[in-house]
């Protein structure tokens, strides 16, 4: 009796692994992107990232265990559940009230040391907060909430007449811009030119991934890619030839004053 037992658990065990997770991630739209909305200091932005985008945002990497049922689906509860209650990637959709009911529910989920959940930590350790962390992201959230941040400079300057250093991924990620920007479309069909959207905000996504520029440099390098966020959108949504090529100008002579500001 207890081998068929045990027989009907394998077997249940295996005919289960068919019925897989799915993992595909829908699209970040950055001009929604609570990090990119709020442009936190660095090491604000990298807690939020590894703390909380995993089951809160879009930005979902699933571990190797999510190739096994059942706990596939367990992962996969907790993450809709997740972004259900909060998603950043979705922040720029919030209306003002909602924005600050959920940043209240972030300071008292941090306050009560309740995220990142314990069952999350047991495989995400760097997830864990510091007590110094906990400190300077509590800071961060209620200064969010008040609004008495200082305001992140929307002008782009230079450095006391100088260029500001940008780091190399981004200077590579601009270059690419360009290229995608000048390469003509042959069939000049709507349908092929606003695929160049979707090629420019997939390099948009890597620069905001790699950089690790902090401080003014940091924030006069946002001040001049935000406003691409919205015209790539519109290039990518384009409905005729003619709105498609006036985008891709403003685009091009904005790219092109990049290194004007950065070296």
């Amino acid at each position: 009796m207890k081998k068929k037992i045990l027989i009907g658990v394998v077997l249940l065990l295996v005919i289960i692994q068919f019925f897989r997770i799915d993992k595909t991630n829908p699209e970040v739209i950055q001009e929604n992107d609570f990090i990119a909305i709020t442009n936190p200091p660095e090491e604000i932005a990298a807690i939020i990232k590894t703390s909380c985008y995993d089951c809160h945002s879009f930005e979902t990497k699933y571990p190797w265990y999510t190739n096994i049922s059942p706990i596939a689906w367990w992962v996969k509860h907790h993450i809709n559940e997740g972004r259900e209650e909060l998603n950043f990637s979705e922040w720029g959709t919030f209306k003002e009230k909602r924005k600050k009911h959920k940043l209240e529910e972030c300071i008292e989920m941090v306050e009560e040391n309740e995220m990142p959940l314990e069952s999350y930590l047991i495989t995400h350790s760097d997830s864990k907060l510091s007590d110094s962390q906990k400190t300077e992201l509590l800071k961060w959230f209620k200064a969010e909430f008040k609004g008495n941040k200082e305001p992140v400079k929307t002008e782009l300057g230079l450095n006391n007449g100088e260029k500001w250093q940008a780091n190399e991924a981004t200077t590579i990620g601009i270059t690419k811009m360009l290229e995608i920007i000048n390469n003509n479309t042959a069939d000049n069909q709507v349908t092929s030119l606003n695929v160049k959207g979707e090629l420019l905000e997939a390099e948009m996504k890597l620069i905001f991934e790699k950089c690790d520029m902090v401080g003014e440099a940091h924030e006069q390098l946002h001040a001049f890619l935000l406003p691409l966020v919205k015209k790539f959108r519109a290039l990518k949504e384009a409905t005729n030839v003619d709105d498609f090529y006036t985008i891709e100008k403003e685009i091009k002579t904005h790219l092109e004053s990049y290194n004007t500001y950065f070296k």
